[in-house]
């Protein structure tokens, strides 16, 4: 049998889940844990596919960096991204402007990286 390796904390926590508002990006603690509590963070777009990718900022690549965890409050990392948001509203025609929307958030251990798919379908119930 293959071994596994259980999180007994996971249920209580929750899912990952990342909102995406008028104001910009705001990530759970159950994202932090899975990002690894890392002090800055590199945020992707896929157009084709409509997803983000956020991951642990190399410092050896120039990738743009965000501050992650020195903008912890009561467990949220906040990333302003105003006019991102509002080019994203426009080609997913979802509105995040009126009324923020929670995103069931995946990890890939493969690249580390955390892919939120902005879909219908990965909206929080």
């Amino acid at each position: 049998m293959k071994d596994f390796n259980f999180d007994y904390e996971f249920v209580s926590a929750g899912a990952p889940i990342v909102t995406l508002s008028s104001l910009g990006f705001a990530f759970n603690p159950v994202c932090r844990k899975m990002l690894g509590y890392p002090d800055k963070v590199n945020i992707g777009f896929d157009e084709k596919k409509m997803a983000l990718g956020i991951k642990k900022h190399n410092q050896s690549t120039s990738i743009r960096a965000y501050e992650f965890e020195s903008r912890e409050r009561n467990g949220w990392i906040r990333i302003g991204a105003k006019d991102f948001i509002n080019y994203l509203s426009i080609i997913t025609e979802i509105d995040f402007i009126t009324k923020a929307k929670q995103f069931i958030a995946l990890y890939d251990e493969k690249s580390e990286m955390l892919i939120v798919m902005v879909n219908e379908d990965y909206i929080k119930k």
